[in-house]
Order: C-alpha cells, then sequence, then structure tokens
C-alpha cells in the first residue's frame, strides 16, 4: 500500500512537475526560500513532514489529487486499516476516484492490471475479425 507521501509524488510526477516546480509555485509561512521549500517538499514526500489541513491546500493549489484518497491513506497509516483504501496506481497515483484523462480524447484511464491503469501499462486491443461480405 502507499505511504501519503509516495502518493503526493506520484501525483506530482504524474502531472509533470519536478520538486523545484512545486516550490516555485507554493507559499508558505513562515516565508522559506526556495532550496527550503524544496526541502519541505522531499520530506513531505518521504512521509516525514506532518500533513496538515493546510499544508494539504497548498499543494492542492499547485498539482492534482485526490483529498479523499489522501485522507484514506493517512487513515490508513495512522490506524491500521486498509479495507477503505481504493485502488492506486502504483505507477502515476490514479484512481477511479481521480482518473488519468487523455488530453486529446477526454477518455478515462481504466484498469490494465491488478495496481496500473491503462494509461500508464497499456493494454493491447484484440484483433477484430475481418467481416466477410457475402
Amino acid at each position: 500500500m502507499l505511504s501519503p507521501g509516495t502518493y503526493l509524488k506520484l501525483r506530482r510526477q504524474a502531472a509533470g512537475l519536478s520538486i523545484e516546480d512545486v516550490a516555485a509555485m507554493v507559499h508558505t509561512a513562515p516565508r522559506l526560500g526556495e532550496i527550503d521549500r524544496c526541502g519541505w517538499i522531499t520530506r513531505i514526500e518521504n512521509d516525514v513532514a506532518a500533513l496538515s489541513p493546510d499544508v494539504i491546500e497548498t499543494l492542492a493549489d499547485a498539482f492534482r489529487f485526490s483529498r479523499r484518497i489522501l485522507q484514506q491513506l493517512i487513515d490508513a497509516r495512522s490506524y491500521g486499516d486498509t479495507s477503505a483504501v481504493t485502488r492506486i496506481c502504483l505507477i502515476c497515483g490514479c484512481s477511479d476516484q481521480d482518473p488519468c484523462v487523455d488530453p486529446n480524447s477526454l477518455d478515462c484511464c481504466g484498469w490494465s492490471t491488478a495496481d496500473s491503469c491503462t494509461a500508464c501499462v497499456p493494454t493491447a486491443c484484440p484483433q477484430q475479425p475481418a467481416i466477410k461480405e457475402a
């Protein structure tokens, strides 16, 4: 099962953002320099820094993730009950509640394996038999 920090890291990477990109977008109080913000984000992704509601709000302004999924992961880590955790792609962090969306077709991803979505691990389309004309 993913940790809350790993989930946030996967969603950041799926958004095409580096830690430095996110550090440049977020504002902290007290104000931290960019190097300190990079270290703070790294600590969050390594599950060392706490995820308060303000921190979650700040990160949500920088990249897309499901707050519901994040809360499920926090609860599972805190209380040990993983039964409520939704299925999550281990490559990009998407889920049924927050799927990948193809920018061209606007189609949502599905599941290609037990822990990988079709956007990350495409499935081979079965060959359609040729239609014979009578």
